[in-house]
């Protein structure tokens, strides 16, 4: 969606538009806060504080629904993944998203696509309830607070931005696609090696 379209909605629907924007799509550039941000800046119907907040609401939400989709099917994933490999994915996902909970909730929505998902993973491997919604909505105030500001005080430059979007998407997935595998393989990799490992007669809970 381009810019105009987005701040077509904004100047139409206020603080509404930057939230459900927000929530629908909201993990890498959150352009409907950043659209609410210009709109602030060259209008009184909308503040920046209001931006941000409706931004950062829109975002929790979002984070919120997806760890509960995911806590809600954990105990279903653990049933239906029967094999040994497969359940030492599940036993490394834990301890990463449980080590790594505080960047990975927090900045995770700023990663294009996959962030989106990090708090169903949090939810999926049992990170905390109460530690994860205060991680999702500091993330989330850094999001409404950051992309606000942006569009506010850099409205000009974000236009010139759009102009050169395609080139910047294109970019970013040349660079993502390599880092994911690299990450993927490294995941496997150690569960490759954790599987070689004696078990000392221990094995994963049934």
């Amino acid at each position: 969606m381009d810019w105009e379209t987005v701040k077509s909605y904004v100047e139409v629907y206020g603080y509404t538009a930057v939230a459900l924007g927000t929530m629908v799509d909201q993990s890498g550039l959150a352009s409907f806060v950043v659209a609410g941000g210009i709109v602030a800046s060259i209008t009184d119907r909308l503040s920046l504080w209001g931006v941000m907040l409706a931004g950062a609401g829109g975002s929790l939400a979002s984070d919120l629904a997806l760890y509960t989709v995911g806590r809600w099917r954990a105990a279903w994933l653990d049933r239906w993944v029967k094999s040994e490999k497969n359940r030492a994915r599940l036993e490394l996902l834990r301890e990463w998203m449980h080590r790594w909970s505080v960047p990975l909730l927090v900045f995770g929505r700023f990663l294009p696509w996959l962030g989106r998902f990090v708090p169903a993973a949090a939810g999926l491997r049992g990170v905390g309830m109460v530690r994860s919604v205060l991680l999702c909505a500091v993330g989330a105030l850094v999001c409404g607070a950051g992309y606000g500001a942006l569009g506010f005080y850099a409205a000009e430059s974000v236009e010139w931005l759009d102009k050169y979007a395609l080139f910047f998407w294109l970019a970013a997935l040349a660079v993502s696609f390599p880092v994911a595998s690299l990450v993927l393989r490294r995941f496997d990799r150690i569960v490759e090696e954790r599987l070689k490992k004696p078990t000392n007669g221990t094995s994963f809970p049934d």
